[in-house]
């Protein structure tokens, strides 16, 4: 069972009592129907989790779920400063049947800024942007150079609005347990 999530992002700092609230019952929601159906579950998408010390990733770790540290390693903001985004698993699997195994770190968080809408493309992008938007920048922003204020739009929300102001994550999961199943049922 996959089920994503996005979680109230508030405005109460990094432990908003609404966000922790909200992780701690949608977990125990997925926890308590995957014991009652015997599923696997994977729980995912953006939790709003700032740090994974903070009480918002311990809403989702106290009701029992898992999450590879190849994905908690990983921020997913663009200024690779929060961990937002999480895929969490609670499983019901047999020993010899593994979906993630940790020591093959086969996940992480897809940096799309090294690929596309990169720095050094800007002149590429420049005749997408709204004039007007610049030009209000540029005026609203008069210490910097308008080269700057134009970079900074570029990098930041008109980038966003293209791409994603997230990072995604991807993982890894081995899902063929013929082998383990037939040597099982012997």
């Amino acid at each position: 069972m996959l089920t994503t999530v996005h979680i109230f992002f508030g405005t109460k700092g990094d432990n908003d009592a609404r966000r922790v609230e909200e992780i701690g019952a949608v977990a125990k929601f997925i926890k308590d129907r995957a014991k009652k159906e015997g599923e696997n579950n994977i729980l995912l998408g953006d939790f709003n989790i700032v740090k994974t010390t903070h009480a918002t990733m311990n809403a989702l770790l106290n009701q029992g779920f898992y999450i590879p540290e190849a994905i908690r390693e990983h921020p997913t903001d663009l200024k690779k400063t929060s961990h937002y985004d999480q895929i969490a698993f609670k499983l019901k699997m047999d020993s010899s049947m593994t979906v993630f195994s940790e020591g093959d770190q086969h996940a992480g968080a897809f940096n799309f800024t090294e690929t596309v809408y990169r720095q050094e493309d800007l002149a590429t992008y420049r005749g997408y942007f709204n004039e007007e938007t610049i030009n209000r920048l540029i005026e609203k922003n008069t210490k910097y150079a308008p080269e700057k204020v134009i970079e900074d739009y570029y990098l930041g929300t008109w980038r966003t609005f293209q791409m994603s102001d997230h990072l995604p994550l991807w993982i890894e999961l081995k899902v063929d347990f013929s082998d383990q199943y037939l040597k099982k049922i012997l």
